[in-house]
């Protein structure tokens, strides 16, 4: 009969794993909110002599509702952060193609593309893309376009490397039993790497989503009227500094909150044993 050492760690059952997550995801929520509410608390303690105006905020630019400006300029966030998304993986699986190249010239030019991108200033690539390749392509009075390609440009640098390391994570001995077999080296990524490697991505892809959102911020700079854009533009009509960051703070949190918590129901979903 053999020792129940030598079966290895026990895991604990489905369920109590699912209550566990529970649990921690409340206890997060928790705490979140307390320090949300201790941080508007000190603000309101030490903010401004002449106190809180969240009427000036409400309403700006005439009769035109500062909300529904600034609902739009979300709906662009949304669309630009989606929109790079989409870019993202195609770059990123591309790149990713490239990197395990067995050929040393599309590995190179994989490598160069990542350590050039992400040895960049995010900031940076917005401004050449919009003054260099903009303008000379015509495209330069269209900063939706250009902020979007160049954030997806940008994000594929990092899907790359994700690609590149859920792929080599799988075990070399499927790929070598699969060659065996009589299948190629193509038919081996697609039947039996990449169905594995999938599950070991999404994780980390829903993770650079929500960078995507918090870095579709610095599209500001070139002009493109998202809700960083909107809230500094309220700003300085209200000049009311608390009552702007402050909500477009939490609006922020919003959005990527859920998405970190799905990238955490993620991870633990396909966790491996």
């Amino acid at each position: 009969m053999s020792d129940p050492s030598d079966m290895g760690p026990v895991r604990p059952p489905a369920s109590a794993s699912a209550a566990l997550a529970r649990a921690e995801t409340r206890t997060r929520l928790l705490v979140t909110a307390v320090a949300l509410g201790g941080f508007v608390l000190f603000l309101a303690l030490t903010g401004p002599d002449n106190g809180w105006s969240w009427e000036r905020v409400w309403r700006v630019q005439g009769e035109r509702s500062w909300p529904a400006l600034f609902g739009k300029a979300l709906l662009v966030t949304l669309a630009v952060s989606s929109g790079a998304l989409v870019l993202s993986l195609v770059f990123g699986f591309a790149g990713g193609l490239l990197r395990l190249s067995p050929r040393p010239i599309p590995s190179q030019l994989g490598a160069i593309y990542v350590e050039v991108v992400r040895g960049t200033p995010l900031l940076v690539q917005l401004f050449i893309a919009v003054y260099c390749v903009g303008y000379s392509l015509g495209i330069d009075d269209h900063p939706v376009l250009v902020g979007t390609a160049t954030l997806g440009l940008f994000a594929g640098a990092y899907v790359t490397e994700i690609v590149r390391g859920a792929v080599q994570s799988i075990d070399p001995g499927q790929t070598e039993a699969a060659l065996s077999q009589g299948m190629t080296r193509w038919q081996v990524l697609r039947r039996v790497v990449f169905p594995q490697a999938v599950r070991r991505m999404l994780p980390p892809l829903t993770g650079e989503f929500v960078s995507l959102v918090k870095d579709s911020s610095l599209l500001s700079v070139i002009g493109v009227v998202e809700i960083s854009k909107r809230a500094g533009e309220a700003r300085a009509e209200t000049y009311r500094t608390y009552e702007v960051y402050l909500p477009l703070a939490l609006l922020y949190l919003l959005i990527t909150f859920p998405l970190s918590r799905w990238a955490r129901r993620l991870e633990l979903r396909f966790a491996g044993p």
